[in-house]
């Protein structure tokens, strides 16, 4: 496709050793050339090259000392003519470059480059979504992860789930259209058998990215219970900082705090929440009905509790996963925190129940079995896993989109309602796995995706 020629600058604003500008565009080589000192030299040079010279502004003069990288369609970023420019770091230096350049182009808008890409072949949509995925990662998992789908490793798995529902669709299609022909009747055995086959590939796929976005968002940990049980001493000890105020009188918190934290490289987006009572303070009452929203909206809600005031008669809403736990153990006498057979023994004989984890924010390891319990509750693995992996919202949804059709299709050709239905069924799944892999779309889709991207990818 040829597109206008665009530029933008690769780094972040503020002042550094080195800045970079990217200018892409079928005129890109030639604006360059018009402000580099070595122009002859550059428009000579081939692709993978790197000139040094100097910026000149629109009268000849030198603005700065600058390293020109020289790529040419279709071998670079955008499959586009690309040329990007290397000067010092000082934000004043860096907007009289812009300031020149974009006399002769415009300023791209945010994901422009990989949406060239994308739309020039060089990337598919998964690929071009884990561009931006590895520049917004939280953690090392997410940041493995998103380099994992820039591979191509899960592009490859759905290219193959899609091509076999389009061999299966066109056998059915086939049989439709050549139905009055003298010709073999298609193996209805044969295709049940496949139809059965892609259903599981998919259903495993699914299955497998169910806690995949933990990844990409981080998992939303909300801290609740009574005032003054210890919430915001457990939030302080998972940041190692005194972030959130503690104080012995109930109340404290009446407005909520966040802050992320990795465990085991996951990121934890952890909310510390106004305690949970019947007030007739307003300002509370506000705090307390937000700390029932988050409460609503998040994957885990960890619950505390304390001794001698347990109630365990709390009703939980169905959304999120809930772990009770018993808050400030150091204050029932132990010094360290407790064995597995321990904590069991003193569990029972309390007549408390056996699923509340034990929590300190004083002693050593006070956090350990809590930590444990989250990855264990949500299921996450310790290691990621060699197999594809989504991890994004709108790709799972057209994977459950597919997997739907692929079920009703198997459900049809059991019933035998007949070739046309089964088709059908078959061609919108095979539109709903096009659609994660971006070789169908609209431009609505398209610019939702690239929105999210900075300026400068």
């Amino acid at each position: 496709m040829i597109f206008d020629t665009i530029c933008a600058p690769l780094t972040a604003p503020g002042t550094a050793a080195v800045s970079l500008l990217r200018i892409s565009g079928p005129e890109a080589l030639q604006i360059i050339c018009r402000h580099f000192s070595k122009a002859e030299k550059l428009r000579s040079a081939p692709g993978y090259t790197v000139l040094h010279g100097y910026f000149l502004d629109n009268t000849g003069r030198e603005l700065d000392e600058v390293l020109i990288t020289k790529f040419i369609s279709p071998q670079s970023y955008t499959g586009e003519d690309i040329l990007e420019l290397s000067c010092h770091g000082n934000p004043h230096l860096q907007a009289r470059i812009l300031e020149v350049l974009l006399q002769s182009c415009r300023l791209a808008h945010p994901g422009e480059f990989t949406q060239r890409a994308y739309l020039n072949g060089k990337l598919d949509l998964i690929r071009a979504e884990a561009v931006n995925d590895l520049i917004h990662a939280l953690s090392s998992k997410s940041s493995a992860s998103a380099l994992n789908q820039l591979s191509g490793k899960l592009s490859s798995h759905l290219v193959q789930i899609l091509e076999a529902v389009q061999n299966a669709r066109l056998r059915v299609e086939l049989a439709i259209d050549f139905s009055d022909q003298d010709l073999p009747q298609i193996d209805l055995e044969r295709l049940e058998t496949d139809l059965d086959e892609l259903t599981q590939t998919a259903e495993k796929l699914y299955a497998q990215s169910q806690n995949g976005r933990f990844l990409r968002e981080g998992i939303k940990v909300c801290l609740a219970g009574a005032p003054n049980v210890g919430k915001s001493s457990l939030f302080n000890a998972f940041l190692q900082s005194s972030r959130a105020l503690v104080s012995p009188h109930p109340g404290t918190t009446r407005d909520y705090l966040e802050e992320s934290v990795s465990l085991s490289g996951y990121t934890l987006v952890i909310t510390d929440t106004a305690g949970l009572r019947e007030t007739s303070d307003e300002l509370e009452s506000l705090g307390i009905d937000r700390t029932r929203e988050l409460i609503e909206s998040s994957d885990l809600l960890l619950y505390l509790y304390e001794l001698p005031d347990f109630k365990p008669t709390q009703a939980f809403p169905s959304g999120p996963t809930v772990l009770r736990l018993l808050s400030k153990i150091d204050l029932l006498g132990y010094s360290s925190m407790p064995s597995n057979e321990a904590w069991k023994d003193f569990l029972s004989s309390r007549e408390l129940p056996s699923d509340l984890i034990p929590v300190s924010s004083l002693l050593e390891g006070g956090l350990e079995p809590l930590k444990d319990g989250i990855l264990s509750a949500l299921q996450v693995p310790r290691e990621l896993p060699d197999h594809p992996q989504i991890t994004n919202s709108r790709q799972l949804a057209a994977l459950a989109r597919a997997i739907s059709n692929l079920q009703r299709a198997r459900q049809a050709l059991r019933d035998s309602l007949g070739y046309e239905f089964l088709a059908s069924d078959l061609s919108a799944a095979s539109t709903a796995l096009q659609q994660i892999l971006g070789t169908i779309s609209t431009e609505d889709m398209l610019g939702e995706i690239f929105a999210n991207f900075c300026i400068g990818k």
